[in-house]
């Protein structure tokens, strides 16, 4: 599998591609509140018989257990009382663990990580873990590799057993540093996405157009091509229409049958039609047929579509032996699925259940809002768009006055706003967007 990282000023998207099949994509703004976030928040009140309390960055409330103070790593193994570890209008330094969808807060930690490729480092973790394949005798060999202070922590991963003493000592370093600059800043991210990727597939190579992200491959020696040419990368132009599709809710399936997804909060159901197939007389042996490839399209979207929780699904109704080879082989995709999915099989009313691993919003929750493109559709098209405009003098952007604000200066452009609904107005030389700002 290989892994197209593309980077604009304020966004990063990772695309993972098995020859020219999109697997999986991800996109986000680089200070976006998202699972590995580091942000400063204040204690904004205090929940005794939750056993937490909220933070509040003066945007976004956060959730944080007591077992995730800096209190209750301290005092291990005894448990203080929330009023203990917290204090209204202190601030904290927190990571965020999981994401807060349909209403929910993101939920944090103090105990605050940086992962590398052999550790993972915790600044305040007080404790020296192992990964379970790592054999005693090899645990006992990397515990005295380095020291560490009264306050850190550390995680050893099963690849620092093949490792040498000093490259783990290096990495203990950089991710210091690394703690060091967010404690600094009092904002950062864990990982950037490209890492991310890395780390959850069998990644052979990358593609990118960005020097930190090659930066960070290369110290988890995986083969990185940087492309530092004008323009796009092709690689990551040839995706476009299949990543827009993913806000579609229909898929198109071979015959002119279709797959219809809807996304409501508290589940995704998804119907299955034979529009305009027509491919045997036998009705039955019909619907079985087009059962079965819908079945791993849907699975398929679920996975680019970044859909997790309750997933219902009306397949048309097909024979007994039918149903009975899509519960199979639904069991058998679902295995290879990278996050963790359950299959029920078919109710009496013929409705097939499954749930899936949720992590993080979907596409259609982040690129959407209110039916309209959201703030990160919009500037990721016009970022991608601007990136193939670097050769001309000027732009004439036509955003809302409340957008105008983004890193557009970044790009080495004249940049020219005038409001309306987000698009590129004009591109030419200086003299030429001047004049036609004035025609506007």
């Amino acid at each position: 599998m290989k892994l197209i990282y593309e980077r604009t000023p304020s966004i990063e998207r990772a695309m993972l591609v098995d020859g020219e099949r999109l697997l999986e994509v991800e996109e986000r703004f680089l200070d976006q509140l998202a699972v590995g976030t580091i942000v400063e928040a204040a204690v904004e009140r205090i929940h005794p018989s939750l056993g937490a309390a909220f933070l509040t960055d003066g945007a976004t409330t956060f959730f944080l257990p007591i077992a995730e103070t800096l209190k209750a790593l301290a005092s291990y193994p005894d448990v203080p009382t929330i009023g203990q570890a917290a204090v209204v209008g202190e601030k904290r330094l927190v990571q965020v663990t999981k994401e807060g969808i349909n209403g929910k807060h993101h939920k944090v930690t103090e105990n605050i990580r940086f992962g590398g490729r052999y550790l993972v480092y915790f600044p305040y973790g007080r404790r020296t873990l192992y990964s379970r394949k790592l054999d005693l005798v090899t645990q006992d060999r990397l515990s005295k590799v380095f020291d560490l202070e009264e306050a850190e922590g550390v995680l050893f991963r099963t690849e620092s057993g093949q490792a040498n003493p000093e490259a783990l000592r290096d990495e203990l370093a950089r991710l210091r540093a690394r703690a060091q600059d967010v404690a600094s800043a009092r904002f950062g991210q864990d990982e950037l996405l490209c890492e991310q990727f890395a780390r959850k597939h069998t990644v052979e190579s990358v593609t990118t157009n960005d020097a930190e992200a090659k930066r960070r491959l290369d110290l988890l020696e995986i083969p990185v091509e940087r492309f530092v040419g004008k323009g796009r990368m092709n690689e990551a132009r040839r995706l476009d229409d299949a990543i827009a599709k993913l806000t579609s809710r229909v898929v198109w399936l071979e015959g002119g049958a279709y797959v219809l997804i809807e996304q409501v909060e508290t589940m995704t159901v998804i119907d299955v039609n034979s529009g305009k197939n027509v491919a045997v007389k036998d009705k039955g042996r019909a619907a079985d047929t087009i059962n079965e490839a819908a079945l791993y399209t849907i699975m398929e979207q679920l996975r680019l579509r970044n859909i997790g929780g309750m997933v219902v699904i009306d397949f048309l109704r097909g024979s007994k032996d039918g149903q009975a080879r899509i519960l199979k082989k639904m069991k058998e995709v679902g295995v290879r699925d990278p996050r963790r999915v359950e299959v029920y099989g078919f109710t009496k009313m013929g409705l097939f259940e499954l749930s899936r691993e949720r992590t993080g919003r979907s596409i259609q929750d982040r690129m959407v809002r209110d039916g309209r493109p959201s703030k990160l559709a919009v500037f990721s098209k016009l970022e991608r768009d601007l990136l193939d405009l670097t050769a001309h003098e000027a732009v004439v952007l036509a955003l809302p006055p409340k957008w105008q604000d983004g890193k557009w200066d970044a790009f080495g452009l004249q940049i020219y706003f005038v409001d309306g609904e987000a698009e590129i107005a004009f591109f030419g030389t200086d003299e030429e967007c001047q004049n036609f700002v004035q025609r506007r």
